[in-house]
């Protein structure tokens, strides 16, 4: 897995005045009907993003310290005392990164800061054991249970993931348990009965239901990320109250996040 930032691409934005095209220290970018960017030969050194006057080209994502990320988050202290908030690691998938995490969480706890991590559940437990004392709330998304499934469309091992959850349960971790609806995906009845009966066998009686939705589409879009190929039409209310009902039927508790 490919851990650099990305450089995006906003077409609408482009002049094809080439300034892109002498930085670029691979020639990686091909100015034409439609400015290209090779992603195999890009070594993702942001000059282009510097040459570029108007912005058609973005790098997103930075490497920071400890300290720039604390300085980061400390500027929002009187915002998260006010709201009962706090901080959340997100992604992408932050356990990747857990040596570093553990470092900003002992510094969020030395400023009494809440924090939360979202994770798709197929993370390493020796990694993120050391976590668990300074996590208020872990956020466990549960997608595709059978294990060739999984592997096919994630790539990754879903007796893994199953297997963290019990740990997680054992070790009495904050984590809330989470189901996204993602159409022709994880909302077949096939999957959905294997959910259920995941739930069930871990005594887990509240998931919360993540519908699906297309925001991020576009950002993919702009740095030829193979989620542009989702293209799915989000699940509409009477749609997303079936799966809600279902569960409930089942008598585990939902909450559905709209």
């Amino acid at each position: 897995m490919d851990h650099r930032p990305e450089i995006a691409f906003y077409a609408e934005k482009c002049t094809k005045n080439a300034d892109c095209v002498e930085v670029c220290p691979v020639n990686a970018i091909i100015i034409g009907s439609k400015t290209h960017i090779d992603r195999e030969l890009c070594n993702r050194c942001g000059k282009c993003t510097e040459a570029c006057v108007t912005g058609a080209l973005k790098k997103i994502g930075n490497v920071y310290s400890v300290d720039e990320v604390m300085h980061q988050l400390l500027k929002d202290k009187p915002y998260y005392e006010t709201s009962g908030g706090g901080v959340t690691f997100s992604g992408g998938e932050p356990s990747l990164h857990a040596d570093f995490i553990l470092e900003v969480l002992k510094e969020c706890k030395k400023h009494d800061i809440h924090t939360n991590i979202e994770t798709n559940g197929y993370f390493n437990w020796e990694k993120f054991k050391p976590l668990l004392p300074y996590l208020d709330q872990i956020y466990f998304d549960l997608k595709i249970v059978d294990q060739k499934r999984n592997k096919d469309l994630l790539g990754g091992d879903s007796q893994r993931i199953l297997s963290n959850m019990d740990l997680l349960i054992e070790h009495n971790a904050p984590v809330e348990f989470r189901i996204p609806l993602i159409p022709g995906h994880t909302t077949d009845d096939e999957n959905l009965k294997s959910l259920v009966r995941v739930l069930k066998e871990k005594g887990i009686s509240k998931i919360h239901l993540l519908p699906y939705h297309s925001m991020g589409e576009a950002k993919a879009e702009r740095i030829c990320s193979p989620l542009i190929d989702l293209n799915q039409k989000p699940f509409d209310t009477e749609q997303l109250n079936g799966f809600q009902h279902m569960f409930e039927s089942e008598h585990i508790e939902t909450e559905l996040y709209r």
